[in-house]
């Protein structure tokens, strides 16, 4: 920033001097006004890193869930009839929020909350489908649970920094 600045008042027809170094902060406004704009573009790539995970988080939850249903072939019943449903629905209202939120609600935490706790449900009723703390399953389905879990919990750490950065950029907004 002081490097821009310094560039602005050398830049000024009538050469540096404590005078362009004033006009050059009045044309680069004041400093909150900076920062909101800094922030603001820092807001717009974590969202958007954010809509990236979480479309990660959906291809590999949705593969899982196709292997999970290959697999329980070779398991057995599962525990719990309730389960298969869970994980298929909860799946595909996160997979809808997700697409609604992308195209119309993108700067919002709501749907990616939304995507975030259904998405946390398919797997946990994945995982109880796959009697993974019961029969002990085998190491690959561990493996895949295990994958999805810390895609869970990488997305759920952008989503609060996405959160935290809104929320102090609201802050320095009202200052302003």
């Amino acid at each position: 920033m002081e490097a821009h600045l310094r560039d602005a008042a050398e830049a000024d027809p009538a050469g540096p001097s404590p005078e362009a170094e004033q006009r050059a902060v009045a044309r680069f406004g004041l400093a909150r006004e900076i920062a909101a704009q800094f922030a603001a573009d820092a807001i717009e790539r974590q969202a958007k890193r954010t809509w990236i995970m979480l479309a990660a988080t959906v291809a590999v939850t949705f593969i899982a869930m196709r292997f999970r249903v290959l697999w329980l072939d070779d398991l057995g019943p599962s525990m719990s009839a309730l389960a298969p449903l869970i994980d298929r629905y909860a799946f595909i209202a996160a997979l809808t929020v997700g697409i609604v939120g992308l195209l119309a609600f993108r700067r919002s935490l709501m749907p990616l909350a939304i995507c975030l706790g259904g998405l946390t449900a398919s797997i946990a009723a994945g995982i109880a489908r796959a009697d993974l703390f019961v029969d002990g399953a085998p190491l690959h389905v561990l493996l895949a649970a295990a994958g999805e879990v810390a895609l869970i919990a990488l997305l759920s750490w952008d989503v609060f920094g996405l959160h935290r950065r809104l929320r102090r950029t609201a802050v320095l907004r009202r200052a302003g």
